[in-house]
């Protein structure tokens, strides 16, 4: 039987359920790519500074790493430390996923198009262009949703709201660059909360840190919510974030963040097995149910 390695890279992986995740997933996904007798061994490597995280990357080829997964605050160094960047990565200078591949390394980022897959499977007839879309943060997991969706499709406005009005602005001229289209502003995330224009049909996604158990809160408290609005976490530990139970209260619709753990974790996979970038899910209706149903359901 041949043996994978793969890791998580990063801070603060205590909450991380990736482990689980990519253990579970393998036995689905490698038959599909007649690995059928194959296995994974999957880490959690906790790095407290990027030279700790280079270091473990320049070895991981010569001790029998496949890839690895990376998570805060190293999606830009593995970026840059990366041979050759795939797909999306080339655009946003930032990746969540490296491949070692004959001792070049490889880079790709699977947040943004996991993001979307997990996106339509809880709304598949989603008319992006229908929607003011509004993205609560502006570091590396923003980028990468930013990216994806509007050169996906154009939504009716963009508004990229941080607590540092530099960052949003920088991320917002970065959307302009890439996709001209919506009108895009930036924005201090407490003028959004109080004086953002009311509006109907609003695609709010929070990409913060925010509301995970290592960073409990809600950014975004004291924000008035419409019935017509869909609010979207990435965090998935807890599953029912703050932000999330506030926008319930007003009716909105709500997607949590697990969703696109798996999704982005598959299209790791294929991308370690493949070295392809895929903007469909490799997983079946059936087989994404059945590995949100396994997954442990955590709580706030």
């Amino acid at each position: 039987m041949t043996a994978y390695k793969a890791a998580l890279l990063g801070q603060e992986l205590s909450h991380s359920i990736s482990h689980i995740l990519h253990n579970l997933l393998f036995p689905i996904l490698a038959p599909k790519y007649n690995l059928s007798s194959a296995s994974l061994e999957y880490e959690l490597v906790e790095r407290v500074d990027a030279n700790e995280f280079a270091n473990w990357i320049n070895a991981a080829s010569r001790d029998g790493y496949i890839g690895a997964n990376v998570t805060y605050p190293y999606k830009n160094n593995a970026y840059h430390i990366s041979d050759r960047h795939i797909g999306s990565a080339a655009s946003i200078s930032s990746a969540n996923v490296i491949r070692f591949q004959n001792r070049v390394i490889e880079c790709a980022s699977t947040d943004g198009q996991g993001f979307l897959n997990a996106l339509l499977r809880a709304h598949p007839h989603l008319v992006l262009g229908n929607y003011h879309l509004v993205i609560v943060g502006a570091g590396a997991v923003a980028k990468a949703i930013a990216y994806t969706l509007c050169t996906w499709t154009m939504p009716l406005s963009l508004t990229i709201v941080n607590r540092s009005v530099k960052a949003a602005q920088e991320l917002a001229e970065f959307c302009i660059a890439e996709s001209p289209g919506p009108s895009v502003r930036a924005m201090h995330i407490n003028d959004f909360i109080h004086i953002y224009p009311e509006q109907k049909k609003r695609l709010i996604i929070q990409a913060t840190p925010v509301g995970q158990q290592n960073h409990p809160g809600n950014i975004t408290t004291g924000f008035i919510w419409d019935e017509s609005d869909i609010a979207v976490d990435v965090v998935y530990n807890p599953e029912r974030t703050p932000f999330l139970l506030s926008a319930e209260q007003f009716g909105a619709k709500t997607v949590g963040g697990l969703g696109m753990l798996i999704e982005q974790a598959a299209l790791s996979q294929v991308f370690w097995l493949t070295g392809l970038c895929p903007t469909t899910s490799p997983l079946s209706n059936q087989e994404y149910q059945n590995m949100y149903e396994l997954l442990p359901q955590s709580q706030s």
